[in-house]
């Protein structure tokens, strides 16, 4: 598990990013002769030309969509928790990018008042998101998390790629 004490700020609405508008922003990525993601949004013809998005739109995206997961599963999320933390802000979600990765995390607190930020990454290979398996890696007591972190941002790419191709 990779730990990261950076949080989002409490004032964070995921609600407030209009993805749409992300999406066809002109710096967002490089325009093609025909924009292919209004296409899709028109419900035009099968597109089968690749995007080059931006990476922070990406990790705005994977964001957004993983935070939706993480809400639309989690009815406590402390049951989730291991002994040794005592809160798990599910509000808290990010999505960071390094080099050619992505990785979702929370911000949990545990008994020590310390905040630590578990995660779980995607890699972007050969223009598609590919998840990293490192559930071995992981704790048993922290695997309840893990998996629902891991869930979240494979729903969350599932969905993107159900959307456009990123190259």
């Amino acid at each position: 598990m990779d730990f990261n004490s950076d949080s989002i700020t409490p004032d964070f609405d995921a609600d407030d990013i209009n993805i749409f508008e992300e999406l066809s922003s002109s710096n967002s990525f490089s325009q093609p002769e025909r924009n292919p993601l209004e296409q899709i949004l028109l419900g035009e013809d099968e597109v089968n030309e690749t995007i080059a998005f931006d990476t922070d739109v990406i990790a705005d995206l994977l964001q957004v969509l993983a935070h939706h997961a993480i809400v639309k599963s989690s009815d406590d999320p402390t049951q989730i928790l291991p002994d040794v933390a005592n809160d798990v802000d599910i509000n808290s979600a990010r999505v960071t990018s390094q080099e050619d990765e992505f990785r979702l995390s929370l911000l949990v607190e545990l008994q020590d008042e310390k905040k630590i930020r578990p995660c779980v990454r995607v890699r972007q290979e050969n223009g598609s998101l590919n998840l990293v398996e490192e559930e071995e890696k992981v704790p048993k007591q922290w695997l309840p998390l893990y998996k629902m972190l891991h869930q979240a941002l494979s729903s969350a790419v599932d969905s993107l790629k159900a959307t456009v191709q990123i190259a």
